[in-house]
């Protein structure tokens, strides 16, 4: 999915927004869950400017299922201006095996851990 992403991308800035980010560990590596937080923690990513054609975002929702739920939602771009993204959100309850990420940013997380990002690809390549 990130090659079917990174094909469809104009341009793309770091980004973040109140809320928490935890990490499950799904058959082929870790994904995150998206926990909407009213408290000052943020979590830190990439907000990726894409150029759709007419179906294209109902495959996204598909590939992201049912535990999330897509919304439009104020982020914060590393030079401080505010604009509106698509985020998906965690949306039923945090497996009890979910872990709380620190800091908020996921990729880096993964980095730190030296664990690997869930694959739709057999073996985690």
């Amino acid at each position: 999915m990130g090659a079917w992403i990174a094909a469809r991308c104009h341009a793309s800035a770091v980004a973040s927004l109140p809320g928490q980010i935890h990490a499950i560990r799904g058959s082929n590596g870790w994904f995150p869950a998206l926990v909407p937080a009213a408290s000052a923690q943020r979590v830190r990513g990439t907000l990726c400017e894409l150029e759709l054609a007419p179906g294209e975002l109902s495959l996204l929702d598909r590939y992201e299922g049912a535990e999330y739920r897509r919304a439009a939602l104020p982020v914060r771009l590393g030079n401080g201006a505010r604009v509106a993204a698509q985020v998906y959100l965690w949306r039923i309850s945090l497996p009890v095996h979910a872990r709380p990420i620190a800091g908020g940013d996921y990729l880096a997380w993964l980095e730190e851990s030296r664990l690997s990002a869930f694959t739709t690809l057999r073996g985690g390549a």
